[in-house]
């Protein structure tokens, strides 16, 4: 990894907190705990109880209860509301607990907001915190609970990272080879789409299915434009533009208000009912740098349910890879340029799988506009909307097999291999939807590799780094690479389908100042079938 993973153990977090604040006010006597206000009394000091066999609560007699002053309370509900202002928590329970709680939670001065029975998950808020804290103080040693953490739709890239690269208007579906007839393309498939909602009014969602549902109660309809954008991606449809699936079915829920934020329990609620209401592929262009129980449980829900989940790796150019899109089963998607390079402004690290088009994807937008859309929002759903159109295209398949062939079938970018800033590279529709075509052809000259050291004293080494994407055998190519005035020319043979090669150059670092330009040229012999000739050059200037 790049950068040391970023954690934030909340439960660790809160227990250092209270066993600093019950220090200050309480001594501890072997077995007994002694309230240092309080010296005459020595209570004999056992576990907080909390419901009996038969559901009821017990007796706090001599229990930490009675130890409490006012002041101490006071100083307890002052770090609850530090560590969580906004006095919204989750517990995970079992469901006896839960029950149990459900009776008797006036008691314990904490109110039930919501539940999800299939996480064992309840949301809740504290009441009042002197009858809440043995009840806390139990929850916190056994780490039951959490923040219901914020979540995000990702920050738009930067603007000076955005300008360096080439857009795709509205050239993605050709650029990733994708066939032109797509018109039925996701026919009964349900992809769910948990975002700020869409706006049906935009002419190029014009008869398309999409399915509306609010999970923020208090919110309007306004601030859909994000969601608007996404859905267009993936089923609008207008003159000359095309989605990616058409005929899918979108079910929207609405989990983002107006301001861009959402919760981790609102989210996982929204996974829970996307699957339950037939979700295939879930997408979610959203994210968190901490990871939280409720969503972790949820993503788990899904995968066992035979769901595919997609999600965005955030938009910070750091090597911190959002959450839901860091655990493992979910499809962490970056960005990548017309250039074919991932874009500086994708996160990157574990969890990155895949990379598609996110830089200048028109799109639509609120309030009946068209924009033009950056960052790896759009790029996942771009590959929720590719798993859906294989999926009706192949109704035999899995959505876990539709993932397994995307990274499969993906093309090679930069380093060789798997990398955690492309994962397994880049989302080629040409080489899905034609993997079982005996002739389809595809030479293809990806790029360079510098390495990673960022070093460029002496002697530097470089790789030239080519790929057969079709599925014929290629002999005879030829490679031009021509740098600082110098033409290297290669014979490429036995070139299997999906066979990386690659040529070692060196330079001399002291030559470069600050920019090196390459143009390299992948030549076929006269009469070989190419089907995507437009990938065999390469013009390219390299910033160092």
């Amino acid at each position: 990894m790049f950068l040391i993973r970023k954690v934030f153990p909340f439960a660790l977090l809160l227990s250092a907190f209270l066993a600093f604040w019950l220090a200050e006010n309480y001594s501890f006597l072997g077995n007994q705990l002694k309230q240092t206000s309080f010296k005459n009394k020595q209570p004999h000091h056992t576990s907080p109880p909390i419901f009996n066999a038969g559901g009821k609560v017990d007796p706090f007699k001599y229990s930490l209860l009675e130890e409490i002053n006012e002041t101490s309370v006071m100083e307890f509900e002052d770090l609850l509301k530090q560590l969580n202002p906004g006095n919204d928590w989750v517990l995970s329970l079992d469901k006896v607990s839960v029950e149990n709680l459900a009776v008797n939670a006036s008691i314990y001065g904490i109110k039930l907001v919501e539940s999800l029975a299939e996480l064992g998950v309840v949301r809740v808020k504290v009441l009042d915190t002197k009858k809440a804290l043995p009840l806390l103080t139990e929850y916190i040693s056994h780490n039951q609970i959490s923040p219901n953490y914020t979540m995000r739709q990702p920050l738009p890239p930067r603007k000076e990272l955005v300008l360096n690269e080439a857009s795709f208007s509205d050239s993605y579906i050709e650029w990733l080879g994708g066939r032109d007839d797509r018109a039925n393309l996701g026919t009964g498939v349900k992809v769910a789409l948990l975002d700020s909602g869409v706006d049906l009014s935009h002419p190029m969602l014009a008869g398309v299915s999409i399915k509306q549902t609010n999970l923020l109660a208090t919110e309007g309809i306004d601030g859909v434009g994000h969601g608007t954008a996404l859905a267009s991606v993936m089923v609008g449809s207008t003159s000359g533009i095309q989605g990616i699936a058409p005929r899918s079915e979108i079910l929207s829920f609405r989990v983002i208000d107006k301001t861009g934020k959402a919760d981790s329990f609102t989210v996982a609620s929204g996974i829970v009912k996307a699957v339950q209401d037939g979700a295939r592929v879930i997408n979610l262009s959203l994210g968190a740098e901490y990871g939280s129980d409720v969503l972790k449980h949820a993503v788990g829900y899904a995968r066992e349910s035979g769901v595919s989940i997609v999600a965005a790796v955030g938009n910070d150019g750091e090597g911190l890879v959002n959450f839901p899109a860091a655990y493992d089963g979910v499809i962490g998607v970056s960005s990548v340029g017309k250039n074919g390079q991932v874009s500086s402004f994708s996160n990157y690290g574990n969890g990155v799988d895949i990379a598609a088009p996110g830089v200048g994807v028109l799109a639509a937008w609120e309030l009946q506009e068209m924009v033009s859309f950056s960052g790896t929002s759009v790029s996942t759903a771009i590959v929720s909307a590719s798993i859906a159109a294989e999926l009706s295209n192949d109704p035999t398949l899995t959505s876990h097999d539709v993932e397994d062939l995307l990274l499969r079938y993906a093309n090679e970018s930069g380093k060789p291999g798997y990398d955690l800033i492309a994962g397994h590279g880049i989302l080629s529709l040409g080489r899905l939807e034609n993997r079982t075509n005996e002739n389809y052809s595809d030479p293809a000259l990806v790029g360079y590799y510098f390495g990673e050291s960022g070093v460029v004293s002496g002697t530097v080494p470089f790789e030239v780094i080519i790929q057969n994407q079709g599925n014929t055998l290629l002999n005879n190519l030829n490679l031009e690479v021509e740098y600082l005035g110098t033409m290297k020319k290669f014979r490429v043979n036995n070139l299997a389908p999906s066979e990386i090669r690659t040529e070692k150059l060196y330079l001399q670092g002291s030559d470069i100042d600050g920019f090196l330009k390459i143009d390299s040229r992948l030549i076929t012999p006269s009469g070989t079938k190419d089907d995507r000739p437009e990938n065999n050059m390469r013009n390219s200037t390299i910033s160092f």
